[in-house]
């Protein structure tokens, strides 16, 4: 790009980081002078095109490069609004997608987008075509001047007016301030703004603040910096430690701003100077501080859940490798001759550790370590296949009700996942009802448009709604906020590790989904999943039965746990197979420069000692021998996903903890695959 007189501002709509990257990349290669700007779903595009919220001060793209498969708010969608909106209509529109659906492409075209990549490109392709684009967009076209549109378009509203803060729920405004025309002044200003729903109530002194015991029910405070028995900063400090955890807006005179300043500096959300005051910029400043508050309670929260996420993959990875020294070996027990009790206790054995490899497996969903497996499938089917167990985990004293839609119930999902989902909300349910009752199961198919889409994870769209009631003994209105909570439980020690809700929490939210739950005390409690209806048709095809079957090929298997490294050794050995084994790379690499002509199959776990992992192990013996078979094990899981080697369970990828026949299986396919 040549001969640009100041930066371009670019508009990136993406959800993902890598794609982001390659556009900061392609940027940079393509020697474009920008500003670029990225939101990652469709609602945070419009705000900031619109200029609401936190993106008042946002400057008007000239590029907007649009992913049409986003989150909240999908990007086809976003694209017909700036395309019908007089004010935005202007700005060229890149459509970025990894669609090969030639409806995808004339739909937006046929909606007015300018142009059109298809994802993945690299770097050096992104750059190319994003310098053509530039040549054309920033050399050749000239986007009419802000003011001129406004005059253009004045009868024409650029977008419609703002909605209130909060749909049929009133905001609750506590105003600090003892001047009876300043208390007037501030409610005519909300009256007047676009915040239809508000509560303002007033006192008078900072004393008369510290007398209410109700402070928590206000969402936002207002405070004068000038009250009779406290002046400046002394004011917000006081009023702040009174309104712990509520955000608070000062208001100064207007010789008072550097007061205002300091507050800010000191964790007030706003200062208003009250000479100034309009409607607008006190609504502008009431929905920003409260929305911020909302934001840095989601950002603690999710830093909170990311660290007890990384701490629970962390047991999970130990505890797998425990847990298949111990399946694997009371399987082989199992084959002995026992006595009936010894076989009993050998079958407890089991069971046992089935159970804990069921909560290892809660631990990394919950964690997000675990591979998500999506397709097209029913959620009908899903239901239909888990009800006979779910009858035999509720109990003859609970009946099961399934209420089905009649069609229309296809979402992309990992029906594993789903099925923890259905057995979570029963396990749930059932605990809830010790003395008998009914659980119902329903489907439905809805659309959900914006006036509805309430709560901080709903967007409006076509979902298909998983519904979860019971007649049980509810859940408290001070408990509720809390059950999403990891390891959160008021079940009795013992009966409950606070993981079960968490990891639906989880998997809904890994499949672009969003929960309502709502519960009254000895009524029962209702569970609603909204899941994204899937427009792909549903597919089935016969699931090939493939023998069990060992071999004779030569394995090398490198494991850095010696019990693991010794079951797998003797299952495969008693398979047929010739075993060679190691404890760490560096032991590998030794072994193959001796017997590496005969290897067959390298079996490695990811995460091994020494430095050399077992990516880095099979990156090596494939540049020394290109058609290596490998198969890669792990009790963790998405760390790994990606890159230059993806990895697909029961194809190059077995999770820990597996058993002998998930071994043989998967040990076999591997060699045979082509």
């Amino acid at each position: 790009m040549s001969n640009q007189l100041r930066p371009v501002e670019i508009l990136m709509v993406e959800d993902s980081p890598t794609d982001r990257l390659i556009a900061v990349e392609a940027l940079k290669q393509a020697l474009i002078i920008n500003n670029l700007h990225t939101v990652e779903n469709g609602i945070e595009a419009m705000a900031f095109l619109r200029r609401e919220g936190k993106y008042a001060t946002a400057s008007r793209p000239d590029l907007i490069l649009l992913d049409l498969n986003l989150p909240k708010k999908d990007g086809r969608e976003v694209l017909i609004e700036i395309k019908n909106d007089a004010f935005l209509r202007f700005i060229p529109v890149v459509v970025l997608t990894t669609s090969d659906a030639e409806e995808d492409v004339i739909s937006s075209y046929g909606h007015h987008a300018n142009s059109f990549v298809k994802k993945p490109v690299d770097f050096p392709r992104f750059a190319e075509i994003i310098h053509s684009i530039g040549d054309y967009w920033f050399q050749v076209v000239t986007l009419p001047a802000e003011d001129a549109i406004r005059r253009a378009t004045r009868s024409e509203p650029a977008h419609p007016p703002a909605p209130p803060v909060r749909v049929g729920q009133a905001l609750r405004v506590l105003l600090v301030e003892d001047d009876p025309s300043s208390v007037l002044l501030v409610r005519d200003l909300l009256a007047d703004s676009a915040m239809a729903h508000f509560e303002v109530e007033a006192v008078s002194r900072v004393q008369e603040l510290r007398k209410r015991s109700d402070l928590s029910r206000f969402d936002i405070v207002l405070t004068d910096l000038g009250l009779p028995d406290s002046q400046g900063l002394d004011t917000y400090r006081q009023v702040r430690s009174c309104v712990a955890g509520r955000p608070v807006i000062v208001l100064t005179g207007l010789e008072d701003e550097a007061v205002g300043l300091s507050a800010l500096r000191e964790g007030a959300q706003d200062y208003l100077v009250k000479g100034e005051l309009t409607g607008r910029a006190l609504a502008r400043a009431v929905r920003y501080a409260v929305d911020k508050k909302s934001i840095e309670e989601q950002l603690r929260q999710s830093q909170r859940l990311e660290a007890i996420g990384q701490l629970a993959a962390g047991i999970a990875h130990d505890f797998n490798n425990i847990l298949t020294i111990i399946q694997g070996q009371s399987q082989l027990l199992a084959t002995a001759h026992l006595t009936p009790e010894s076989a009993t206790a050998v079958n407890e054995i089991v069971d046992a550790t089935e159970r804990a490899a069921n909560l290892t497996r809660q631990l990394l969903t919950f964690s997000r370590q675990q591979i998500m497996h999506p397709r097209v499938l029913d959620l009908n089917d899903v239901l239909g296949d888990v009800a006979r167990m779910l009858r035999r985990l509720l109990g003859a004293h609970i009946s099961l009700e399934l209420q089905l839609a009649a069609e229309g119930t296809t979402v992309e999902a990992d029906v594993s996942m789903l099925e923890q989902i259905v057995m979570n909300l029963a396990v749930n349910a059932r605990d809830a009802m010790p003395g008998g009752g009914k659980l119902t199961l329903a489907t439905a198919v809805v659309n959900v448009d914006r006036a509805r889409a309430t709560g901080p994870d709903a967007y409006p769209g076509r979902f298909v709604r998983l519904t979860a009631s019971d007649t049980g003994s509810g859940i408290a209105p001070d408990v509720l906020p809390r059950i999403f909570e990891p390891f959160f439980t008021t079940k009795d020690v013992g009966k409950g590790v606070g993981l079960g809700l968490a990891t639906v929490f989880s998997v809904v939210q890994q499949h672009r989904g969003w929960i309502r739950v709502s519960s009254e005390l000895r009524a029962g409690t209702r569970f609603e999943i909204f899941l994204p209806a899937s427009t792909t048709a549903l597919v089935t095809a016969p699931r090939p039965v493939r023998p069990l079957a060992g071999g004779h090929e030569t394995v090398l298997i490198v494991e850095d746990e010696p019990g693991v490294r010794r079951l797998a050794t003797l299952a495969l050995t008693r398979g047929g197979y010739r075993v060679l084994s190691a404890g760490s790379g560096a032991e590998a690499l030794t072994l193959w420069n001796t017997h590496g002509r005969d290897v067959d199959l390298l079996f490695t776990d990811l995460v091994m000692p020494d430095g050399i992992s077992g990516l880095q192990l099979a990156a090596l013996l494939l540049e020394r021998r290109p058609g290596l078979k490998v198969l890669f094990t792990s009790g963790y899981s998405t760390d790994f996903v990606g890159g230059e080697r993806p990895l697909h369970e029961g194809v190059n990828f077995l999770q820990k903890p597996y058993t002998l026949v998930n071994l043989a299986t998967t040990v076999r396919a591997r060699l045979d695959a082509t």
